[in-house]
């Protein structure tokens, strides 16, 4: 089907409330990631160019926020992974809309995990990282829709693919997440999203974190992170300046392709 940018945007609020919902109920922490702060503390909702929704969840609770969404979410909702998808490509989970890929319309599910206070560290695991999410999507890309991927992607495949030549898909994500378990989560004093493109903007003190708190999003309540100017400006410099108005891209119609 194809849908306006507004329409996209209900149905992926739609899914933020929920999974809000589910969180607050089951106890479980989480915070609006990177644009979707800006928009609930910029617009008091989506940015209302962009269809980008993110969620970020202490490494500690992850997995079992996964079992808590397969068994909580909606009949409308459902949650995207490898483990029922052999087409999925990211190394994180997507909630999507029933019947529906969630290549367009999704809202990503991150994990927040420890990494060291040492810059030097930090590069060389964002490094590993970086290399990891490529091959992975590469590797599927190339098992599945085979002679169907650009010439770029081939080029990426075959450099990569020297790195990690002997790597199963299993394997490729046992590395991961020995990665994300390289630094205790409860005593890191510093934080990333191992699968976030802002490169060493994703790294920064888990205080900025906190407990999170709580703010207005398209009329319910969602939490963001405690020290959010902080953070904010860490990704976004004067995050409260708009961009040029040729940077706030919106399409005519965004495709949802069925499953």
């Amino acid at each position: 089907m194809d849908l306006t940018i507004e329409e996209l945007q209900n149905f992926e609020t739609e899914i933020v409330k929920e999974i809000a919902s589910i969180c607050k109920k089951n106890n479980l922490d989480y915070f609006l990631h990177c644009g979707s702060a800006l928009g609930a503390i910029r617009h008091g909702g989506p940015i209302p160019w962009d269809t980008d929704v993110d969620i970020i969840v202490p490494y500690n609770q992850y997995e079992k926020l996964m079992s808590t969404l397969r068994s909580e979410l909606s009949e409308n909702f459902y949650l995207d992974y490898y483990d029922n998808n052999k087409y999925y490509t990211p190394l994180f989970a997507r909630v999507g809309l029933k019947g529906y890929s969630t290549n367009t319309l999704h809202v990503d599910i991150f994990r927040l995990i420890g990494t060291s206070s040492n810059k030097s560290n930090q590069i060389k695991q964002a490094s590993e990282f970086k290399k990891l999410h490529k091959i992975y999507f590469l590797k599927i890309v190339n098992q599945n829709y085979k002679g169907q991927y650009s010439f770029k992607a081939k080029l990426y495949y075959t450099f990569f693919k020297l790195l990690y030549l002997r790597l199963s898909l299993k394997k490729i994500r046992q590395t991961y997440d020995a990665l994300c378990d390289e630094y205790n989560f409860e005593k890191a004093d510093y934080v990333t999203n191992p699968a976030g493109h802002y490169g060493m903007k994703n790294i920064m003190p888990k205080s900025y974190y906190g407990k999170g708190i709580y703010v207005k999003y398209a009329g319910f309540e969602v939490k963001i992170p405690e020290m959010y100017d902080s953070y904010l400006k860490q990704y976004y410099g004067d995050y409260m300046k708009l961009p040029p108005e040729n940077h706030r891209k919106i399409k005519y119609s965004y495709k949802i392709t069925k499953l």
